[in-house]
């Protein structure tokens, strides 16, 4: 302890480390909470929905996610088992054919199941919201491509 004590930049090297990671905690734990929702709300305000449309567009949302989630899940495993053969020397091209058609039909249902999902959404909208609930829907479906 005496050899950093009578170093000074050494001391104040140490100091300044310290506090810059401190700093990149606080930073990197406060914005993990800020993105729970905002996109969400900014989603309703946008559509000024009502509360009862609010109640209707949450239920939807949590029936979806339900139903979505164990098939993100199966993508996500048949991609897991394809790339566990990466290492094998000789891997057949109908196996990975296999894997990839599979994920590739899963994710079209998937893309069939949104489509239906917001389409769904939309007939609890109004005839004023229509536009707005279109251009949002929208960027968020491209947004998510990228």
């Amino acid at each position: 302890m005496k050899a950093i004590t009578t170093n000074k930049w050494v001391l104040l090297l140490v100091v300044f480390l310290v506090l810059t990671n401190l700093a990149l905690v606080f930073f990197a734990f406060s914005n993990s909470k800020k993105s729970a929702r905002p996109q969400d709300n900014s989603f309703r305000k946008q559509l000024g929905l009502t509360e009862q449309q609010e109640k209707i567009f949450d239920e939807r949302k949590q029936e979806f996610f339900k139903t979505m989630k164990p098939r993100w899940e199966e993508v996500n495993q048949l991609k897991d088992s394809l790339y566990q053969h990466l290492g094998d020397e000789n891997v057949s091209d109908s196996l990975i054919d296999h894997y990839t058609s599979r994920w590739t039909e899963i994710n079209k249902q998937n893309d069939m199941m949104l489509f239906r999902h917001f389409k769904e959404l939309r007939k609890e909208c109004t005839p004023s919201q229509y536009k707005a609930y279109d251009s949002a829907v929208n960027r968020m479906v491209t947004r998510r491509r990228r």
